[in-house]
């Protein structure tokens, strides 16, 4: 049965199909998931080690280089990037891009499995290795806790006690502890007195460890019970621990701790990392929500839960808030509701003036029924409502009404020409409803791309395609049972039939000047193929970029002092900053991370390193209208006064993250050759248009103290490398001799000599050190020399081969796509050692991968696009008709951006390419109708010409709801606006060119000629 006799037949079911698809939709909007941007995979993971006294080329050799060989071998491996430092090792696994997300659990257990194998090729002295295959988690909410007057071991406490009644909220799947200083018990002595006592270290240590270790005591048996045996004397308190008696190898007498030590309480030093919230010491709690959790709700619930908790806090502690996601995306969803809102209303009006108030009615009714469909189709494929999704929604606002547009408008002809109701209906829609359905499959598959590449960035996008597909097609549904079921019902027969629809002045014109065009082909064509042309070289012009900054009033300062410089110094810089901060109009907040970068709060955002001569400030602003302004006056503070720091401006990004905008990479095997041709690499592009803050990412080299041992000196004084080792690292930097037991806690017991004496350098070549085997200790000048050398303390490689990158940030203004090209060209005749390659890296590099991965299945969806023409038409010729309609769009983009100075990026290239299914719609529809008119009246010339103005309306109405409906989405900001225009411009020109264009490229393939 026609599908429009069944609607109208069975008006009571539809209609309450449609009462419950109304309902069932607004239930499915409240139970939508709620995102600012939508999820993707992170599919990196670290591996870290630490290799305590290794500087870091020994680091590379005995611990990375192991490492990176086992994990090399895993098959699902795309790169492996690794950074080696004194001291400690980071590994950075990334894995292929198609890899589903479902297949990462397996994947990270075969990483583990891997790293395990090469635990036995590394050093004893090793930590780890680790692996965190919990890289990109995102915490959703950053919690300040501080205390003025208050020590960290009493915030260390308090923060412990709300993160454990922060992980019984719903929806917390963990909560991490920032900031935290690690409480140590110091035993400070002088070596002097050590001396004078005649004691060895090694007596002390050995006095300490058999008193306070955990040893098995065994059971004894008692009838029918087994009872354990405890026979610990761990030490229970600080005087028990200062009452630690050791004999005297030369008087024999009992000497206790407290005699030449002080045992203290304290923090490690210097700390790992510190954390300031508004100028005050702090710790940071990490909200990570469980998969899926709506982030809003999340919000609420755990501020509900400190609003009990801020009730029990000591008296001048308080939380604050670093990063507020659920903030962010109430925010942001939100807008977008307006933005959807006053696109619909935007389209309903042009409908109301275009087809009048009953028509546009009617044919308006459907664009809340589609979105609410669309919505139950969202909440059950597990869609959230973020930027992308809501985003598509408005995309695709004017697009849901194309179908109603051309069913209504025909009904009213059809009954214009003396047709009744049901039979304007269901002739309407037996004529209609395959090539509709043709129509709308090709402009979903025009937005397929998106959901068949396999890369970050399009899973970043992939909700676009899912929602504009639910949208069209339910539309279609829509456009051929509700659509004809309210024309029977609300439109009425005119007063007379048989008047011709096409009479008016407008379509007069438009028909004169089509026959014009048909009369004069040639010209008509090569006017075409010159627009097309023209707009090609105007895409020239455009500018180019991956994705733009996100619109977010938060940014971030990044602050690198010289490498080898204390935390402390860090600090003592980042507190002036801050303070400036602080008093700048329009801040909010102001949170520091001092030795370490912020947590990731915001997926498109990559973690800095630690490193104490590094610091990172996170700024929130009351107003994003405030963002330019703060970063610029801050860049010039920041720049002038501290002059020898590398200081870094930038916003929050969108989309893929990309650490620098471009980087050069040097690769091949030798340190010295590396550095050399980095920096002449520097000089070449010193001062060049576009660049700023160029760096390497090695950085500086860095003093160090060589003590080269006299191997033959050590042995005729009977101690070891090994021995003098220790010796340094208990008299300079503190050695953990034990574990101090208390409650739950394990504080380390840390050995070291007082703050006079480990921070004059004088005393290095008299440093005692004591053979392990016993006997008196002698200077370490006696057996070892001690001088000053550079050396470097970071080393990169990637994929096993030692690689140096030149990072550059941009200018405001300048594209990194235009940069990179002047780039390319001023280092074409750089010649570089044999075994020495270059490799370039950053947001172009990286935009070519997703803009190639869209591109990739670009050939297949096209071949489907030509296989639906085909199963529409069975026509070679008017296949390609339709097809040759799709370069038209190329005009109307290329104007649209150079008019409006917008940028050519990612989104702009999914506009593009949807717009190639917007254009095959309306070519579908016309040559459609030209078939029909041919075979009506039988000549086929006054069927292209009558049939092309039948359609001016309907193509033209269409272009106009789908254009006008996306002027809000041209005016919400960077993100969707290249995109929105390059739709508008192109689909607005195309539908005019495409009422033209069909009917001549008709003519032309079918060699149709007007009557003589």
């Amino acid at each position: 049965m026609n599908p429009a006799q069944w609607a109208i037949r069975n008006g009571r079911l539809l209609g309450f199909v449609v009462l419950l698809l109304v309902v069932v939709g607004l239930v499915a909007y409240t139970r939508l998931g709620q995102l600012e941007d939508p999820d993707f995979t992170v599919r990196t993971a670290l591996v870290y080690a630490q290799y305590p006294g290794a500087d870091a080329l020994r680091v590379e050799q005995e611990v990375t280089e192991p490492l990176e060989l086992r994990i090399q071998q895993m098959g699902s491996l795309q790169q492996v990037q690794s950074v080696s430092r004194d001291g400690r090792a980071l590994i950075f696994v990334d894995i292929q891009e198609g890899r589903p997300p479902e297949a990462m659990e397996q994947i990270w257990d075969e990483l583990r499995q891997k790293v395990e194998a090469a635990v036995p090729d590394l050093p004893p002295e090793v930590r780890g290795p680790f692996v965190n295959d919990e890289y990109g988690d995102v915490y959703a909410l950053l919690l300040a806790l501080t205390g003025e007057g208050y020590d960290h071991a009493v915030l260390d406490e308090v923060a412990d006690d709300v993160r454990r009644a922060l992980l019984r909220v719903p929806g917390v799947a963990k909560v991490e502890l920032f900031g935290a200083r690690g409480e140590r018990v110091f035993v400070e002595t002088s070596r002097d007195r050590i001396a004078e006592l005649g004691l060895h270290p090694g007596q002390v240590v050995q006095a300490l460890q058999d008193q306070n270790g955990v040893e098995p005591s065994g059971f004894v048996e008692m009838g029918p019970r087994r009872l354990r045996m405890d026979a610990s004397g761990a030490f229970d308190s600080l005087e028990a621990l200062r009452n630690l008696s050791i004999r005297s190898p030369e008087s024999g007498d009992l000497v206790y701790l407290r005699d030449f030590a002080q045992v203290h309480r304290g923090f490690a030093d210097p700390p790992e990392a510190l954390l300031r919230f508004q100028g005050q010491p702090a710790l940071a709690l990490g909200i990570v929500p469980v998969e899926g959790a709506n982030v809003v709700d999340l919000g609420a619930a755990v501020k509900d839960r400190l609003q009990d908790l801020e009730a029990t806090l000591p008296a001048g502690m308080a939380f604050g808030v670093i990063a507020d996601q659920p903030r962010q995306v109430q925010a942001a969803v939100g807008d977008f509701m307006v933005n959807l809102v006053t696109a619909v209303v935007i389209v309903i009006g042009v409908l109301l003036l275009s087809l009048g108030l009953r028509t546009g009615l009617i044919v308006g009714a459907g664009v809340p029924f589609t979105i609410l469909a669309t919505f139950i189709a969202m909440w059950i494929t597990g869609i959230d409502l973020h930027r992308v999704s809501l985003g598509a929604l408005v995309i695709v606002l004017g697009m849901m009404v194309d179908n109603a547009i051309v069913v209504a408008e025909m009904i009213v002809v059809r009954m214009q020409q003396g047709m009744d109701r049901l039979q304007a209906a269901a002739r309407t829609v037996a004529e209609t409803a395959w090539p509709l359905l043709a129509a709308t499959l090709i402009a979903v598959l025009a937005f397929s791309p998106i959901a068949l590449t396999q890369t970050a960035t399009g899973e970043f996008t992939r909700s676009l395609f899912w929602v504009v597909g639910f949208s069209l097609l339910i539309s279609w549904v829509l456009a051929i049972t509700v659509t004809p079921l309210m024309c029977h019902l609300g439109i009425k027969a005119p007063a007379r039939g048989g008047g011709d629809p096409y009479g008016g002045r407008g379509f007069a014109l438009f028909r004169r000047l089509l026959e014009a065009v048909l009369r004069h082909r040639r010209w008509a064509l090569a006017g075409m193929l010159g627009l097309m042309i023209l707009a090609v070289a105007g895409m020239a012009l455009v500018p180019q970029i991956f994705f733009p900054p996100a619109q977010r009033a938060q940014f971030l300062v990044d602050y690198w002092l010289p490498e080898g410089s204390r935390i402390q110094q860090t600090a003592e810089d980042m507190a002036e900053i801050e303070d400036w901060l602080a008093r700048r109009d329009g801040v909010e907040s102001v949170t520091a991370f001092i030795g370490e970068g912020a947590p990731r709060f915001y997926l498109p955002m990559l973690p800095e390193n630690p490193n104490p001569a590094f610091g990172q400030i996170l700024v929130n602003l009351s107003d994003v209208k405030a963002l330019d302004r703060v970063m610029a006056e801050t860049g010039a503070f920041v720049g002038g006064r501290f002059p020898d720091a590398e200081p870094r401006i930038r916003p929050m990004q969108l989309g893929e993250p990309v650490r620098y905008p471009i980087q050069l990479r040097i690769i091949g095997p030798d340190r010295e050759v590396l550095r050399t041709q980095g920096e002449r690499l520097m000089g070449r592009i010193e001062g060049m248009p576009g660049l700023q803050h160029v760096r390497l990412d090695w950085r500086n080299r860095t003093p160090h103290l060589r003590v080269e041992v006299d191997q033959e000196r050590a042995r005729r004084a009977g101690v070891t490398s090994r021995d003098i080792a220790r010796a340094l690292d208990t008299g300079f930097s503190g050695r953990a001799i034990g574990v101090y037991h208390e409650g739950d806690e394990r504080i380390p017991i840390v050995w070291r000599f007082p703050l006079a004496e480990r921070t004059d350098p004088a005393r290095v070549e008299t440093m005692p050190v004591w053979p392990a085997s016993g006997g008196p200790a002698v200077p370490l000048m006696q057996v070892a020399e001690v001088s000053l050398a550079m050396d470097d303390a970071v080393i990169w490689r990637m994929d096993r081969e030692r690689a140096l990158s030149l990072q550059m940030d941009l200018v405001p203004g300048a594209t990194a796509h235009r940069v990179l090209q002047d780039l390319k060209a001023r280092l074409a005749e750089v010649d570089l050692p044999a075994g020495y390659r270059l490799q370039w890296d950053g947001e172009p590099v990286e935009a070519m991968e997703a803009q190639a991965g869209v591109l990739q299945p670009a050939p297949v969806v096209f071949g489907l696009m030509a296989l639906v023409l085909m199963a529409q038409f069975n026509s070679y010729r008017r296949s390609l008709i339709i097809l040759l309609t799709v370069p038209l769009g190329i005009v109307g983009v290329a104007l649209g951006l150079l008019l409006f100075r917008q940028p050519f990026g990612f989104m702009a290239l999914l506009g593009v390419m949807s717009l190639s299914g917007m254009i095959i719609k309306n070519a579908i529809v016309l040559v459609e109708q030209i078939d029909l008119e041919a075979g009506r009246n039988g000549n086929a010339y006054s069927a292209l010409v009558d049939a092309a103005v039948s359609r001016v309306r309907p193509v033209l109405l269409a272009a106009a709801t789908t254009v006008l409906g996306m002027l809000p989405l041209a005016l919400s900001g960077p993100f969707w606006a290249p995109m929105a225009i390059a739709i508008m411009f192109g689909l607005a020109l195309a539908s005019l060119l495409t009422l033209v264009a069909v009917p001549l490229f008709y003519a032309v393939l079918f060699r149709v000629r007007p009557a003589s």
